[in-house]
């Protein structure tokens, strides 16, 4: 995250509290204040919209680094051969270091071939193909 959008959300963190205490008692004393209800809204939505670009940036990088195709090799605990390849849809939900299924699989961020080549013959979850498919 750049370090602008970073001052900026805590520039929100530092206000918000007391621009909703304003607002709370300019409703409640019936007095209402076009201009302080139209600053904390366009605030809110430059940054929301601020958000959600770098949101697509990082998505973008990310997709980059996933195969085409989407399926990727399960994060299990098995020290052999990984049996099976999940789809994680076209965004995918990332959640800590691993990816998560279209199924509900962790899955493992890298896909190709490792130097015994085991991870190009994964099969293909049948709940994640038919979840894909119907």
């Amino acid at each position: 995250m750049d370090h602008r959008l970073l001052d900026r959300l805590r520039d929100l963190h530092g206000s918000l509290g007391t621009d909703i205490t304003f607002v709370t008692r300019m409703v409640e004393d019936d007095v209402p204040r076009a201009d302080v209800l139209r600053d904390l809204g366009e605030r809110l939505t430059d940054l929301g919209a601020a958000l959600l670009r770098r949101s697509d940036d990082v998505d973008a990088d990310v997709l980059a680094k996933l195969p085409e195709d989407g399926w990727l090799p399960e994060a299990g605990e098995r020290h052999q051969a990984l049996a099976v390849a999940h789809h994680v849809g076209t965004r995918p939900l990332r959640c800590g270091r691993i990816y998560l299924a279209v199924c509900g699989a962790p899955c493992f961020p890298f896909y190709g071939r490792d130097p015994s080549g085991r991870t190009a013959r994964h099969e293909r979850c049948r709940t994640c193909g038919d979840r894909l498919f119907r």
